[in-house]
């Protein structure tokens, strides 16, 4: 009672503290939410401690770093012509004088190793000839670019039109050491309660890897700028696309950016036209406003005091918030101008009054059931959608309390308006609607189940299936440089297949009581040295090309890479198979300028871990992530008797799957909790459980 006295004592009669009160927080937020940042990074995407994510940054720190660029380059003349190439060569030495650029790879500097008839035993860097180097036949070199399974639909295009410049960024050993330094804490944590230093030190890890991402989106923003100014300056020689995922990120953050710009202009012309339309009259158009630009700086303000960074999936709360702020101003509007139609001599301050008091109740369960609904989100395991469910959470307290409070003292302090007139819009619309259902109950029964009929058939014909690519429009960089990259050099999105020796090599290799087992099946124990690895010998190394073959023969994967490529290569230099003694030197065969490149890549330091690095065509219709990757599973477990331990799928493709199906599970979770929690609280307010199924059943179709 004390509460609504002093509210009442405030609104009504001291509306100008209030409106002092909402400007004062209204300006001071307008300075916080200059902080207000969006977030698309990797952190952004899934829980602390998802072991995909984890895993996935396991085989960057082993097999090098995906932060590159792709640079397509389709020139007007020859690819191989002296003009064609001054042009590669200008973007080549332009990137790397970047502070960012580590590396850039492009035709220049590919050696001609498959046609260069050296033998492997004699193959050095001095040897390989490159088109940089100026003394390679160009013809070979177009050759070896068509021929060469490293180069082929990678670095050249089958056609020899389009080339790729990749590049690549420094290693972020920051963000790696801060990364390793959290996992090992969270780990601690699952084992045993942390202390309070250990605690502190968790904390102040998080904020720095916070502070970390918002630098790394910011610098990788002005690379990649950098890298289209460097670009447009030769695009009189060559058709050219920018791909690769730090292009995405960066352009995602500025596609949303646009979007909150041109949804907010949207969103408040709207408003405008719909207040216009059913009221007109300037006081209700502009008191709503005043109210919803009110909640949107606060909310904003907020987020930027609280470091809160909102996510691609979040980053629409704020249309759906100025419209929720603005139901609950229009039922204000329409409760007082009934009230006013009513008793046109009624005194302005008493029907404001009335208004709030008869409004306040239903307002007030509708906002709560909202943020019951909202708060089902947080059972997610997803970030986006858990940061959603409490933004929305807040806002709707926010938009509550600001259309109770600002709108109420607002009016105080206006005139009383002339009532409206007995033919106004929304009062007959709303009195025919009111006839409708209060006279043809059959009818609106016979809708619900027809309703209900077609609700269970599109039910049993989602799909949590979606390509990446059409999530853009044809008119953008991302989707053209996508097509590009699919149709003529090997595929976009990275999927990689990890497969580590089966149980029994790894519990001989590390166990002490076998060794002498170890010793005798895998190596001859008086030349440590030459012990062969679980990969490098003639039975596995037919199983790898075989995984590769039905790889290759998938028709949604593009370009696959791995040790049996190496192995193509050294077999044509040797002029035949490899035997067992070879395989295990072929390693150290290749000069290490060139291992770096073909072998790191592909086979662990011990060799007994091999990785295929593959390229799934986004833009095929038929793509099925999930589908795909039980497949290969399937094939790898039931076809060649793989152990499932030993197999790892990972990469951006899975990533984004394991996205996509727990977004569907959540969806399923989320929608299961929503209804209940509703049902209990409609129970809670209204005492009969008919009412509740009833109010919960209405619910229960718009999501479905």
């Amino acid at each position: 009672m004390r509460l609504l006295t002093l509210y009442r004592h405030l609104v009504f009669e001291r509306p100008r503290f209030v409106l002092l009160f909402w400007a004062l927080l209204s300006v001071l937020a307008v300075f916080y939410s200059l902080r207000f940042e969006l977030d698309a990074s990797s952190e952004s995407l899934v829980l602390e401690n998802d072991k995909s994510l984890n895993y996935y940054r396991q085989t960057r720190e082993d097999y090098g770093t995906d932060e590159f660029l792709i640079i397509t380059y389709s020139p007007y003349t020859d690819l191989l012509s002296d003009e064609s190439l001054a042009g590669i060569r200008s973007l080549r030495d332009r990137f790397l004088q970047m502070d960012s650029v580590e590396k850039v790879n492009s035709i220049l500097d590919a050696p001609v190793i498959y046609n260069s008839g050296i033998k492997l035993s004699k193959l050095t860097n001095n040897n390989l000839k490159t088109l940089d180097a100026g003394d390679l036949d160009r013809e070979l070199a177009r050759l070896e670019f068509r021929t060469n399974p490293f180069y082929r639909d990678l670095l050249v295009s089958l056609d020899g039109e389009t080339t790729a410049l990749q590049l690549i960024f420094k290693f972020d050993a920051l963000e790696y050491q801060l990364l390793k330094q959290r996992k090992q804490l969270n780990d601690l944590a699952s084992q045993r309660s942390l202390n309070t230093s250990e605690s502190a030190a968790l904390e102040q890890i998080r904020e720095q890897i916070k502070r970390h991402n918002s630098d790394m989106l910011d610098r990788r923003s002005k690379d990649i700028k950098k890298v289209r100014q460097i670009m447009d300056s030769e695009r009189q020689r060559a058709n050219m696309y920018l791909g690769g995922i730090p292009m995405i990120t960066s352009d995602m953050i500025d596609f949303i950016r646009h979007d909150l710009t041109v949804f907010g202009v949207g969103v408040l012309a709207f408003l405008v036209l719909i207040l216009a339309l059913f009221f007109k009259s300037i006081r209700w158009v502009l008191l709503p406003l005043f109210c919803c630009a009110v909640t949107a700086v606060f909310m904003l303000g907020l987020l930027g005091l609280s470091g809160w960074r909102i996510t691609v999936i979040s980053s629409n709360f704020m249309s759906i918030l100025l419209i929720i702020t603005l139901s609950l101003c229009v039922h204000l509007i329409v409760r007082f101008r009934d009230l006013q139609s009513e008793d046109p001599q009624c005194p302005h301050e008493q029907i404001n009054r009335d208004t709030i008091t008869s409004m306040a109740k239903p307002c007030f369960y509708t906002i709560l059931t909202t943020m019951v609904a909202f708060a089902s989100l947080v059972v997610s395991n997803i970030r986006p959608v858990i940061d959603f469910g409490w933004v929305m959470i807040i806002g709707l307290a926010v938009a509550f309390v600001v259309s109770f409070t600002l709108f109420p003292a607002a009016l105080c302090l206006m005139k009383a308006g002339n009532a409206p007139p007995d033919g106004d819009f929304t009062r007959r619309f709303t009195l025919w609607i009111a006839r409708f259902v209060r006279h043809s109950p059959r009818v609106i029964t016979a809708l619900c189940l027809l309703i209900a009929i077609a609700t269970g058939i599109g039910m049993s014909r989602l799909k949590v299936e979606n390509r990446f690519i059409d999530n853009f429009k044809s008119s953008t960089e991302i989707y053209q440089g996508m097509i590009v990259i699919d149709q003529k050099l090997g595929g976009t999105t990275p999927l990689e297949l990890i497969i580590d020796p089966d149980s029994h090599f790894q519990q001989a290799a590390t166990s002490a009581d076998a060794e002498d087992e170890f010793d005798q099946l895998f190596s001859d124990p008086e030349d440590e040295q030459n012990r062969p690895s679980y990969w490098l010998n003639p039975t596995r190394m037919n199983a790898i090309k075989r995984i590769q073959k039905y790889l290759e023969a998938n028709p949604v994967i593009g370009k696959v890479l791995s040790i049996a490529t190496v192995v193509q290569i050294a077999e044509r230099l040797n002029g035949g198979e490899l035997d067992a003694f070879e395989l295990a030197l072929v390693h150290k065969r290749i000069p290490s300028d060139i291992a770096d490149d073909l072998i790191k890549p592909y086979l662990s330091a011990d060799a007994n871990q091999i990785r295929f690095s593959t390229r799934v065509i986004e833009s095929d219709p038929s793509l099925n992530r999930k589908q795909l990757l039980g497949e290969i599973h399937d094939f790898l477990v039931n076809d060649m008797g793989l152990e499932a331990t030993q197999i790892h799928l990972t990469g951006m493709l899975v990533l984004y799957n394991n996205m996509l199906q727990s977004l569907f599970r959540s969806q399923i979770l989320t929608l299961s909790v929503v209804l209940l929690a509703i049902f209990l609280t409609f129970i809670a307010l209204f005492r009969n459980t008919m009412l509740a199924v009833l109010a919960s059943f209405q619910i229960f179709f718009p999501p479905c």
